[in-house]
């Protein structure tokens, strides 16, 4: 028999299956039987410990970002400017390949912004990754700008099985986001 396992620990066990059921059926589709199920406990015992579907949602949410915070953060390794862009793009793209429940967690959270208790989180958690990456770089937020809106155009082609470099209609975009990852043919 397995010990008794403490009430904080059972927290984060049920925080880390909720984030792949949440990433998969979003805030409104997921359920918390789903995720006692995966966690092994009841569905009553959820509910000591987060008080609500919504507050395990945003426990999620939060927990997804900062983890991608942490990694772009770490990528950047003390480098400045361009190159600590290109090495926070990077892990963020490998994280895309490697953890599909993050990537999708992050667009369900956006699909859920129409909850305010959502839409706080997520400006929270964004703006966090915003200032972190305009301390780190120090490059113009114009093209801090640019590098937002290219990680959300990989967030699509990722979230629509398109960002491997296998379909060639889409192997145009990747070059254009990624140069150094699908370079062009021939040199060009």
């Amino acid at each position: 028999m397995s010990p008794r396992m403490a009430m904080e620990e059972r927290r984060e066990l049920v925080l880390r299956e909720a984030i792949p059921v949440f990433a998969r059926y979003g805030f409104e589709g997921a359920t918390t039987a789903e995720i006692a199920k995966r966690s092994g406990v009841t569905q009553p015992y959820i509910f000591k410990l987060y008080a609500s579907k919504k507050d395990l949602f945003i426990a999620a949410c939060e927990r997804n970002m900062r983890t991608t915070l942490e990694q772009m953060r770490d990528s950047a390794g003390g480098k400045t400017g361009q190159e600590a862009l290109e090495a926070m793009g990077d892990a963020y793209v490998e994280r895309m390949e490697t953890d599909r429940d993050s990537l999708l967690l992050q667009m369900q959270q956006y699909a859920a912004c129409w909850d305010e208790d959502v839409q706080r989180t997520v400006r929270h958690c964004m703006q966090g990754i915003w200032n972190m990456v305009v301390e780190l770089t120090g490059v113009p937020l114009e093209e801090i700008a640019v590098f937002f809106a290219k990680g959300m155009m990989c967030n699509v082609m990722a979230a629509a099985g398109r960002a491997d470099g296998n379909d060639p209609q889409w192997l145009p975009v990747l070059m254009a986001l990624w140069p150094h990852k699908f370079p062009l043919p021939n040199g060009q």
